[in-house]
């Protein structure tokens, strides 16, 4: 199983002076971020346009603040891919801190956040189409089925909404020119695998619950959620049919 990357979606009350707040103070992430790019965006311009950019330290991650959410996202190399507690351990940290600077003006209360990850099932290397549809589907009746996605939607907790879109995932060789007629084919496939986004968040409870407020330790219910499934849900799934 190869972990690609993660996103952790922060929503919230509009923040007034965004970019002035940052500036006031932009020592809560210098452990482990750079110094921002802040973005010549109008203060009237669209609420959901960043107006704020922040690489990691050694950039393999990048934090977007708006007036209104905030977005992390990590892509994982140098061992990571294959090492989920890694991964784990490396978004907390920095979603610490990350909290800790919008907890000064939020009052640690938000709309809803959420975590989502793509993963590639890479313990199937071909057919990951039949693999799909043998397992998931009554697939006697449907012939040549070329792709397939196939999304579930679960309610954990009555708080969480746990999506998981499974499909077939080709893997091509590297340097082909995708625009030239032919590169697609099957000769330039080197695995048909089966790839998974897994998207985690307590939106059912904003969406169902009057007044509902989410907090800064929604975090650790979604990536202890998301490691469950990684670690044992994800493979059940898909080799069983079976959650």
């Amino acid at each position: 199983m190869l972990f690609q990357g993660t996103s952790v979606s922060v929503a919230y009350n509009r923040i007034e002076q965004i970019k002035k707040v940052y500036y006031t103070n932009v020592d809560i992430l210098k452990e482990y971020f750079n110094e921002a790019t802040v973005l010549p965006v109008p203060e009237d311009a669209p609420d959901e346009i960043p107006r704020i950019i922040v690489k990691t330290l050694h950039e393999h991650a990048q934090l977007n603040i708006s007036p209104v959410a905030a977005t992390f996202e990590v892509h994982y190399n140098e061992g990571y891919e294959k090492d989920w507690e890694s991964c784990e351990k490396y978004i907390r940290e920095r979603m610490n801190k990350v909290f800790e600077f919008l907890n000064l003006f939020t009052n640690n209360q938000y709309s809803y956040v959420g975590v989502v990850s793509s993963v590639l099932y890479d313990e199937v290397s071909s057919n990951g189409t039949g693999k799909l549809a043998d397992k998931l589907l009554n697939a006697a009746n449907i012939k040549n089925i070329y792709d397939l996605n196939i999304k579930y939607t679960f309610v954990e907790s009555d708080k969480y909404f746990v999506n998981i879109l499974l499909q077939n995932a080709r893997l091509l060789k590297s340097g082909l020119e995708i625009n030239k007629a032919g590169s697609l084919s099957i000769k330039n496939q080197i695995a048909e695998t089966i790839g998974a986004i897994i998207d985690i968040n307590d939106r059912y409870g904003f969406n169902n619950v009057e007044g509902y407020c989410s907090n800064d330790a929604v975090i650790d219910d979604l990536l202890s959620s998301m490691r469950c499934i990684v670690e044992n849900k994800l493979a059940t799934l898909i080799e069983k049919g079976e959650y």
